[in-house]
């Protein structure tokens, strides 16, 4: 069970780069979509590219109170 718990941390980090990958991405190609004036679909793209920027924002947050929760607990057995 605690390998689980220690994996938790790194797991929600990678996912939180992953987002953050994938918005830039989508950020990028609404910058592209503008470029050649398709204003409907560079929306869309922008649209999903704050929706994994907040997602990965929140994957981070999680994974740093896991991070304290871990080190808590390390402090307390100690």
């Amino acid at each position: 069970m605690k390998v689980r718990a220690e994996i938790r941390e790194y797991l929600y980090l990678a996912l939180g780069v992953i987002g953050l990958i994938l918005s830039y991405q989508f950020f990028a190609s609404a910058i592209s979509f503008m470029a050649r004036t398709y204003i409907a679909t560079s929306a869309l793209s922008a649209l999903i590219g704050f929706t994994f920027l907040a997602f990965s924002i929140q994957l981070f947050k999680l994974s740093a109170i896991a991070m304290a929760l871990k080190e808590k607990e390390e402090r307390k057995v100690s």
